[in-house]
């Protein structure tokens, strides 16, 4: 019998594509079996610390979410060293998050334990990433957020996810892979639209997030996540039981988050004219940003640098007539003109007379 029930589960293992195999009894009962050793994996649920209706790890996910999202959404880019904090906090949170929901076993953890946990290793990146030396690495980790915040929602706009075949289930990763990438590649070539976008991107994902949490709890973009994420063979069966099925509302909400990111940035753009950092301005240079200026600006020539310029013996009155072409708008009068002319004759005149 146990070889009998070895055999079926590896046959199903290899239709499936699936490190776990389901097998319903005749009673009714939904059982795992371990496609290696054939033994039972005992079942746990799948809560990963959202915790339920508005319980208080609930409660802190929702202000988490509005904390994070609103300041990035309408002023990331002027945020500075505040949002390279959230950008590498976020990364070290999201990060330390996958890990735990995939790693802990059937008893797991409680859902406020898990959720402080989390937020104290987001604190922790947060003050890395106001340091110095966290910096660079936060420009970058929030370039690839903003575009892996799209290719999130894209994914979760569709009930088990854009592609829900259990075989083809990498695409979905890949897909967000990509958009990782190529937001990464746009930070490094466009600095100011890459952080312009990131900041606009992580901002309305979080946004999103925190309204579908007070409005569908954990049936919306929660649900979502953790059937994205979370491929622990300890929460197979509450994963592929319940799905992923957002309410009409969610997709809503995912949509024009999506739609307003390109307007979030724009506006961004137009509010803050400076470069991200103040003092820092060229931590990513752009391909292109060599030999540029601002609009605004133009390159002034001084006259201490004119003058030595100029050749060694070179009156200083004519030394100064060199400045006049670039003087903008100006227009010599023939007094002036003619005045300028004498005392270069004079010059002249004295400098040919040989020395007694």
């Amino acid at each position: 019998m146990a070889q009998s029930t070895y055999s079926t589960a590896t046959h199903q293992l290899q239709r499936l594509q699936d490190p776990n195999v389901i097998i319903t009894n005749t009673n009714g009962t939904v059982v795992v079996y371990s496609p290696l050793t054939g033994n039972e994996i005992p079942q746990g649920l799948a809560t990963d610390g959202s915790g339920s209706g508005f319980s208080l790890p609930a409660i802190l996910w929702i202000v988490f979410s509005f904390t994070v999202g609103v300041p990035l959404m309408l002023a990331g880019f002027r945020g500075w060293r505040l949002t390279t904090g959230a950008a590498l906090g976020l990364s070290v949170a999201v990060a330390s998050w996958s890990v735990f929901v995939n790693t802990l076993d059937n008893v797991g953890i409680s859902d406020i334990t898990l959720t402080a946990l989390v937020l104290v290793l987001f604190c922790l990146g947060f003050l890395f990433g106001l340091l110095e030396v966290g910096r660079m690495a936060g420009l970058l980790q929030l370039g690839i957020q903003g575009g892996l915040a799209i290719g999130i929602r894209i994914v979760l706009l569709r009930s088990l996810l854009l592609v829900p075949e259990p075989s083809a289930f990498f695409v979905n990763w890949l897909l967000i892979a990509c958009c990782g990438l190529g937001s990464a590649v746009l930070v490094i070539w466009k600095q100011r639209a890459g952080l312009l976008l990131g900041s606009a991107s992580v901002g309305t994902f979080f946004c999103a997030l925190g309204i579908d949490l007070a409005v569908n709890q954990q049936s919306g973009m929660s649900r979502g996540l953790r059937y994205l994420i979370d491929r622990n063979s300890y929460h197979v069966v509450d994963t592929t039981s319940n799905g992923y099925f957002p309410p009409t509302s969610t997709l809503v909400m995912i949509a024009l988050s999506l739609a307003l990111t390109p307007a979030f940035a724009y506006a961004q753009h137009k509010l803050f004219k400076g470069p991200f950092c103040p003092v820092h301005d060229d931590d990513i240079e752009s391909l292109d940003a060599s030999n540029e200026f601002p609009a605004d600006e133009e390159p002034k020539l001084s006259g201490e640098e004119t003058l030595q310029t100029s050749p060694p013996n070179t009156p200083p009155v004519s030394a100064l007539s060199h400045l006049v072409p670039l003087l903008k708008d100006s227009r010599p009068t023939p007094a002036a003109t003619e005045k300028v002319r004498a005392t270069e004759g004079d010059a002249f005149a004295n400098g040919s007379e040989p020395s007694s």
